[in-house]
Formats: C-alpha cells, structure tokens, sequence
C-alpha cells in the first residue's frame, strides 16, 4: 500500500514534469513507480526551476483529497432517527 507521503510527493513530481496531477484510478504499485522515476529525473534539476512549475500543486492536490473524501463519504452508512 502506498503511503499518503509517498502519493503526495508522486503527484508533486508529475506535476511538476506533466503540469497535471497522476490520474485517480493508478493503482498503487504504478504510484510508487512514479515516485521512484520522476525523482530520478528531477534529481539533477540545477536551475531551480522546480520552484517556478510547481505553483498551483498545492491547491490541486487540496482539491483532489477532498474529492477523494467526498467520494468515500458517499459509500457510509448514515444512521438517522425518524
């Protein structure tokens, strides 16, 4: 299972090579190879320009976390009293 410090810091990465966050339905071995790969390539990035691609991260993967929450409230039973 992949760890929620390891997913966030995969859709970093591929947001800052593709500019978009890693597709909901990747499972998570696909996940951690994104981690391990993107790394690799930003590893040698000496112009700093990480800094100026990843404006906009935050707020979409803020976005995604309460998509994603949303959708599991969905599947909760809710108890009411009539």
């Amino acid at each position: 299972m992949c760890s929620p410090f390891i997913r966030k810091e995969a859709n970093r990465y591929f947001w800052l090579v593709k500019g978009q966050l890693i597709p909901k339905s990747e499972p998570d071995d696909v996940v951690e190879g994104y981690y391990e790969s993107y790394f690799k390539r930003l590893w040698n990035d000496e112009s700093g320009c990480m800094n100026e691609y990843e404006h906009g991260f935050e707020q979409a993967y803020k976005a995604r976390e309460a998509e994603i929450l949303n959708e599991s409230r969905k599947h909760v039973a809710v108890l009411g009293y009539d």
